[in-house]
């Protein structure tokens, strides 16, 4: 039996003038997020999936740039 995937927004994050969205990677029943999904909420255009932490402001700017 396949465990189900959920993802759920945990925070919007505004970094130099950008709006970014940190999603929470749910497996089954679990309480705590197995990783972590950032994309650039304007457009969409920029995600990196499977973050092993919460992503800190500086974190997302070495992603980014």
């Amino acid at each position: 039996m396949e465990m189900q995937r959920t993802v759920k927004t945990i925070a919007i994050l505004g970094v130099d003038g950008d709006n970014y969205e940190v999603g929470g990677v749910y497996i089954g029943e679990a309480h705590k997020p197995t990783c972590y999904i950032l994309t650039k909420s304007e457009d969409r255009s920029v995600c990196f999936e499977n973050l092993e932490s919460f992503p800190s402001y500086d974190r997302i700017r070495e992603l980014v740039h």
